[in-house]
């Protein structure tokens, strides 16, 4: 529980350049140790910036995994593609999410743990993405 209050603590102190993210005064309550009202945006900034840098201090078995998929985000969500980013990424994701799976208890995951795998299919087979 003090870790997570520390989490909090340091997300609500966060310094962010304005319209990049919501006001986090408003989103973290360390006092509850939760966050609230967090929009869909603010939760892929988190994920793909502020996850490798928050969790920091994990042993690297549980943190490496965290910044594979951080990193998969972030490569998936940029404005274009190269090719040989795209096929890294298919060949990578699996193996990315099976360590999260070993890592992490089963309650934590649900169906939605898949995602990135489809996500990353999607941009191989040319979906919305731009390929340069």
């Amino acid at each position: 529980m003090d870790k997570r209050r520390e989490l909090c603590e340091w997300v609500k102190r966060l310094n962010i350049p304005d319209g990049y993210y919501s006001n986090l005064r408003n989103i973290v309550d360390p006092n509850e140790v939760k966050f609230n009202n967090v929009k869909s945006h603010d939760c892929y900034v988190f994920m793909e910036t502020l996850l490798p840098i928050a969790f920091g201090v994990l042993p690297d078995d549980v943190l490496k995994p965290l910044i594979e998929i951080s990193q998969f985000f972030s490569n998936l969500c940029s404005r274009t593609l190269r090719e040989d980013v795209v096929e890294k990424m298919h060949q990578s994701i699996a193996i990315t999410l099976y360590k999260l799976v070993t890592t992490f208890p089963s309650g934590f995951f649900n169906v939605m743990e898949h995602l990135p795998v489809h996500l990353e299919e999607e941009a191989l087979l040319g979906g919305p993405v731009q390929y340069r």
